[in-house]
């Protein structure tokens, strides 16, 4: 349960560090998806709802319903995919003339549009097919089409920059759809009725053919005195010709006739019937006419002379017609009288006395003619059926919502383009946050610099303000101004950590009696500058002489010292001229300050250095230096510069038996520290060990203070 409760509050500081990033990534995001929003056009959408009854619909006969489950949806998605069919989409695009549409019409491409602003090229607007595909794909992408879940409802969604718009292509799409399969129903049943006229054609002929082979068998046998032919039978034959003969001329007279119908010729039409009405009719179109051509052109007189004559001319035309009508029926009427005697004929045939063959021979003919006339009559009936059914076919579908104008946009949704973009970018800050956090910014926990520098932590140092009871009042006073401080204590936690590592080195065991002659030296590094290594330094430092051991402090940046400063000192000279040789006619004991309230001895630094300070770290009187302090001091501790920027602190680093590198919460770069752990491993004695303190973390104070805050007096 704690470990929870310290993970939640590790979050929670996180959060509360990383703030600034959470809140610039989510403000970035919000800032931009609303700009986005507000910047696209409107779109509005409608949607019209078509439903699919898959029954087939037969006015003729209406219980006719052959359809099963599993057809029934393949019918449905059938029926959406011809909804999104070019032919479709190809009638609305001429119904509403959308080629010149503003929204809809032909425009120029993206690309296009570049060329030209470049002056790269001059592109023009595509023309014929190249336009027509351009406004098809416009309108396609306009277009959405599909089946609501498992029912026979097809909805058909519009969207256009103006609502009117959508809502009509969408109504226009949906009757498009509805015509069409109107459309294509008539035309399935008059392609049926085309094959089945095609079929009476050849019925017809095979009547024709069969009834010929009868009457020419019978006349070839008649006449060929097969039998005793029968009075009767022989004036029913030339009854029949008489008939046919007659049949034939009034057929010829009437297509004479209808044929100078056709071609207004009124002379030949009188000669041909030979009528008397009709004749007398003609001589007054023809004495009007002769008065028409007597006429002065334009008068009163030859305007009713025309009218008059275009009278007459209706008269002699519709006498014609009733005449063309007589002889239609005439024929009619020796057609049916020609059946009937030859029916008549076949009768008296057969009940004559024939041999077996002939008879035999006649049944086959008269059996072909009856199954030729029975065909033809179902052809003749189903034809006469489709085409009633052509004038009846209903659509399967009908429209049962129209789509209606859209009273607000369907996209942008600006409001959750702006929730989801907020959501979106609070989730990236956070992201980045942890990354930053883990990755590529600062330290926060012991856990952490663990996992990334696989180093020991041995303390976590809270951030302090300025001592302000010390003599000078920085934060290293505070071990002397506030020794009972949580800060003091853990620089003692420090201290101790130090302490057990040393004894875990032969002959670097800290102590008095023990480490007499043979002291132990203590480096303090850091990678980047800013860390708060000086303070630790000497806060450490100071710690130890408080413990009775004797200690030295030694300022070993060169480039920029500083321990002088945080001691109130104002030397002369410093170990920048003992390497030099400009204080060698001192002794070493005349340079080191000493620190009154603890004892503390102080080699510092008096001023920058001038000469390249690696030449003067790996020379012979560092060297000599460190051996001296180690023999005269039970404890050694080295402020050295970052090991980042200079390289100082990597030829220090072989005197050190133990390394202590400071890291600044949440505020070193995770690749420098990486980067200086691997150059100190590299550069430290082989036994040496290095251990991390994470400094001026936050939050430390409050979480450690409340429970224990007997144990601790920040006096």
């Amino acid at each position: 349960m704690n470990e929870t409760e310290i993970d939640f509050r590790a979050l929670f500081d996180l959060l509360r560090r990383r703030i600034r990033l959470i809140a610039t990534v989510f403000l970035l995001f919000v800032g931009l998806s609303a700009v986005i929003a507000f910047s696209l056009t409107p779109q509005y959408s409608s949607s019209a709802l078509i439903l699919v009854d898959p029954s087939q619909k037969n006015l003729l006969n209406p219980e006719l319903n052959s359809a099963s489950a599993s057809s029934d949806n393949a019918r449905v998605d059938s029926e959406v995919e011809i909804l999104r069919s070019n032919t479709i989409l190809l009638n609305v695009i001429d119904e509403l003339d959308l080629v010149t549409d503003p929204e809809f019409g032909v425009t120029l491409g993206v690309r296009e549009k570049i060329l030209a602003f470049l002056r790269i090229a001059n592109p023009e607007l595509p023309r014929g097919d190249a336009a027509l595909r351009n406004v098809l794909n416009k309108l396609r992408s306009a277009i959405s089409v599909q089946r609501l879940g498992l029912t026979y409802l097809i909805s058909v969604k519009a969207e256009s920059e103006v609502p009117s718009r959508s809502a009509e292509l969408a109504n226009a799409i949906a009757d498009a759809y509805i015509r069409d399969q109107i459309r294509s129903k008539i035309d399935n049943v008059l392609a049926s009725q085309q094959v089945l006229d095609a079929r009476l054609s050849e019925a017809r002929a095979a009547i024709v053919a069969s009834e010929e082979n009868f009457d020419a068998f019978l006349n070839a046998n008649i006449d060929g005195a097969a039998f005793d032919v029968d009075s009767d039978i022989a004036a029913m034959r030339a009854e029949l010709e008489r008939l046919t003969n007659e049949r034939r001329a009034t057929q010829t007279l009437a297509r004479t006739v209808e044929q100078s119908l056709a071609d207004q010729d009124w002379e030949t039409i009188v000669a041909t019937l030979q009528s008397d009405a009709v004749a007398e009719i003609e001589r007054q179109r023809q004495h009007l006419a002769a008065s028409l051509a007597a006429a002065e052109s334009g008068s009163p007189v030859a305007i009713n002379l025309r009218e008059e004559l275009a009278a007459i001319e209706d008269q002699l035309e519709q006498a014609a017609r009733i005449e063309v009508a007589g002889l239609r029926a005439s024929v009619s009427e020796l057609d049916s009288s020609a059946s009937t005697l030859r029916q008549q004929i076949r009768s008296d045939v057969l009940a004559s006395d024939l041999p077996v063959e002939i008879l035999t021979r006649i049944y086959e003919l008269q059996q072909s003619a009856e199954l030729s006339r029975s065909q033809y009559a179902t052809l003749l009936e189903r034809s006469s059926d489709l085409s009633i059914q052509a004038r009846l076919q209903i659509a399967d579908s009908r429209i049962v919502s129209r789509a209606l104008p859209a009273d607000r946009p369907s996209f942008p949704n600006t409001p959750l383009i702006v929730t989801l973009a907020g959501i979106a970018g609070l989730g990236l800050g956070v992201g980045l946050a942890f990354v930053y956090e883990n990755f590529i910014g600062g330290f926060t926990s012991e856990a952490q610099i663990a996992s990334v520098l696989r180093l020991e932590v041995i303390q976590e140092v809270p951030k302090q303000k300025a001592a302000p009871n010390g003599p000078n009042g920085t934060v290293a006073d505070t071990v002397i101004a506030a020794p009972l401080s949580f800060y003091s204590e853990s620089i003692r936690k420090i201290r101790a950590s130090i302490d057990h590592g040393l004894r875990r080195k032969p002959g670097a065991t800290p102590g008095r009696e023990e480490t007499s002659g043979n002291g132990s030296v203590i480096m303090v590094s850091s990678s980047v500058p800013a860390e708060g290594k000086t303070t630790i330094a000497l806060s450490l430092a100071r710690t130890y002489a408080y413990s009775g051991l004797r200690t030295i402090i030694i300022d070993c940046d060169l480039r920029k010292p500083s321990i002088h400063k945080y001691m109130g000192l104002e030397p002369t000279t410093g170990l920048l001229e003992f390497l030099t040789g400009e204080a060698s006619g001192e002794a070493l004991t005349n340079v080191i300050a000493l620190d009154t309230e603890t004892g503390l001895s102080v080699l510092t630094g008096s001023r920058r250095s001038d000469i390249p300070t690696d030449q003067l770290l790996t020379g012979i009187a560092f060297e000599r230096l460190i051996g001296a302090a180690v023999k005269n001091f039970d404890i050694v501790v080295l402020d050295t510069p970052p090991t980042g920027p200079v390289v100082d602190g990597l030829y220090v680093a072989r005197y050190a038996n133990v390394i202590a590198f400071v890291v600044r919460w949440a505020s070193t770069p995770q690749t420098e520290a990486r980067r200086a752990i691997t150059r100190l491993t590299d550069a430290k004695a082989e036994d040496a060990e290095i251990i991390a303190v994470l400094n001026q973390q936050e939050g430390t104070r409050g979480s450690y203070k409340s429970p224990y805050a007997g144990y601790y007096d920040e006096g």
